[in-house]
């Protein structure tokens, strides 16, 4: 199994103006299965649009994504068919993505009853399974989500997830409403639970350590579009594009990768998302700009094996 986004553009319609903003600007990325992509940028750069298009929960303006060859989104089909129950999402706030009015046992059976995945009579013990597996104890199927801590909500929100035997999950920046005490411990549920069932992991960040404990493979975002791809040791040991050497500069303790960084911070803003600048779209802020990248658009090219950048300047 494969996921494959190709050529993903979204865009939305401001309603006061009718201006568009473009979420995401011709993003392609191919994963074979049982991977882990981590996906890193700045708040804006569409982190969470790709999370939304991937999980069926929105449709792209323009290009197709794909698992196991089936086109995710698909008008005439339920979005409840199996097809997407193969495919979930973990929140950012775990507080927020659950019901405060159900039972945490309620809520696993939900799925369940849904998805027609076990008997009705059996559904008590695969809720136990359930919340043995993510680490927490079955007694707690019986309490409301006010009632656990930060930690334990987000493995019962794991536990939701795997509770229609995924392949993929997509994971939306699922430690950083952790305590930092328990972030680890959450990091290294995830990969036990990857390397036990054989899952395949979308993992959104903007913490390029935590992309980095847990992924294959890293691509770097920058407004709509992947600015540098590759394995992570490429990307993070020895980052090619301006925009990724200064994301590895901003770390507290940049010295655990990448070698000889522009210290340099950023100059000027993000963009607007409805007023996109010509050309690439970082060069108002890049340090080694030239006047022709104010108006020439790039696309990733291969500057190592399987390493990708968009930049004409880096060689």
């Amino acid at each position: 199994m494969t996921l494959a986004i190709t050529d993903v553009t979204k865009k939305y319609k401001i309603r006061t103006t009718g201006a568009q903003v473009n979420a995401l600007n011709g993003v392609t990325i191919v994963l074979p299965a049982k991977q882990t992509l981590g996906i890193v940028g700045e708040s804006g750069c569409g982190k969470s649009t790709l999370a939304r298009m991937i999980t069926g929960l929105e449709q792209p303006t323009a290009g197709t994504v794909t698992w196991n060859n089936e086109e995710i989104f698909d008008k005439a089909k339920n979005m409840l068919s199996s097809k997407h129950s193969k495919i979930q999402l973990v929140f950012q706030d775990p507080y927020s993505s659950l019901n405060p009015r159900q039972k945490i046992g309620e809520a696993l059976s939900e799925v369940l009853t849904v998805h027609k995945l076990v008997e009705k009579s059996a559904i008590p013990a695969r809720i136990d399974e359930l919340l043995t597996e993510v680490g927490i104890s079955p007694d707690l199927a019986h309490r409301y989500p006010h009632q656990l801590s930060g930690g334990q909500r987000q493995r019962v929100s794991i536990a939701r997830a795997l509770a229609s035997q995924p392949d993929l999950l997509v994971l939306d920046e699922p430690v950083s409403a952790l305590d930092v005490s328990v972030r680890a411990e959450v990091m290294n549920l995830l990969i036990d639970l990857r390397e036990r069932l054989g899952l395949t992991y979308i993992f959104i960040s903007h913490d390029l350590s935590m992309i980095r404990h847990i992924s294959d493979q890293i691509a770097v975002m920058y407004l709509g579009r992947i600015v540098e791809s590759g394995s992570w040791d490429a990307v993070l040991e020895n980052p090619r594009h301006p925009y990724t050497r200064a994301l590895i500069a901003a770390m507290p303790d940049h010295t655990m990768v990448g070698n000889d960084l522009y210290e340099a911070p950023l100059a000027g803003e993000v963009p607007d998302p409805a007023a996109m600048p010509s050309g690439c779209a970082f060069h108002l802020r890049c340090p080694i700009a030239v006047p022709s990248c104010a108006v020439n658009i790039q696309n990733l090219r291969e500057v190592e094996e399987s390493h990708l950048i968009a930049c004409q300047e880096v060689k």
